[in-house]
């Protein structure tokens, strides 16, 4: 009986070792972007800046416009929106969410045309997934070429659903830190 029950386990261990292998694989690889970079915030949040300091610590050469308008994207090979909505910086912005939501999916479609690589960027954790954060994420992060997203805000397994559905690579992070290496190894600087 003792032998039974450990090729059972055995077995099961070798099976989720197979599942974790195929689901691993079966993500994208994460693309490489190009330089020059727009960093802007959808929504307002302080996560646009926060990317800002992050890409200035490790060179990353960039544009930060935390309100930057669909034609700044012209001359530009990526663009990095960070989601993420916040009721203070919607009033010291002067916009609102209809005006955020409209600007980003006009960014979102500029860069489309323009076939800039987009990087949605989710750094704000489960505090930034509230209603209007989601209705910017709905409407945006499934045209991205790239997700990367802090893990406290994908506790529902939103990012990870939307990836598999729209094969979109995800790099979740433990540790907002973490996103200078994401950056990184993303920029290969």
């Amino acid at each position: 009986m003792l032998r039974t029950t450990r090729r059972k386990i055995q077995g099961l261990v070798g099976l989720c070792l197979a599942a974790s292998l195929v689901s691993a694989s079966a993500q994208p690889a994460v693309p490489k972007a190009q330089i020059p970079v727009l960093i802007t915030s959808v929504g307002q949040s302080p996560d646009g800046y926060l990317l800002k300091v992050v890409s200035d610590r490790i060179k990353l050469p960039h544009t930060y416009d935390p309100l930057a308008p669909p034609a700044k994207l012209e001359g530009m090979k990526t663009v990095i929106l960070a989601i993420g909505a916040s009721l203070k910086g919607f009033g010291a912005g002067g916009v609102s969410l209809d005006s955020e939501l409209a600007r980003g999916k006009e960014l979102a479609a500029r860069a489309r045309a323009l076939k800039l690589h987009l990087i949605v960027a989710h750094v704000g954790g489960e505090g930034r997934r509230e209603a209007m954060s989601n209705k910017l994420l709905d409407a945006i992060a499934g045209q991205a070429d790239h997700l990367i997203v802090w893990k406290d805000g994908n506790q529902d397994g939103y990012f990870t659903k939307l990836a598999e559905q729209k094969k979109i690579p995800l790099t979740l992070i433990d540790q907002v830190p973490q996103v200078a290496g994401v950056l990184k190894q993303v920029f290969g600087v």
